[in-house]
């Protein structure tokens, strides 16, 4: 099953999935993402920063996984 890891209130300034950076800071673009959509066993990592202080929810965007347990919340001090 495919996921879509996603942190409520954040974006994402690097993105990298299997082997290639898909965004990087300081992008000509200066894109950001919400979503690192990754398929069954395959792999990357996101960076944020975060705005404020506060509770950061994250979610796989399978809302049925929710339910079963499949989220968290990143806090900020």
């Amino acid at each position: 099953m495919p996921s879509a890891f996603h942190v409520v209130g954040g974006q994402f300034d690097t993105v990298f999935r299997e082997g290639a950076y898909d965004l990087r800071p300081g992008n000509a673009e200066r894109g950001g993402a919400q979503v690192l959509d990754l398929a069954p066993a395959s792999g990357g990592f996101v960076e944020l920063s975060f705005p404020e202080a506060g509770d950061y929810p994250f979610v796989t965007h399978v809302m049925t996984d929710a339910e079963r347990g499949a989220h968290g919340v990143v806090r900020v001090g």
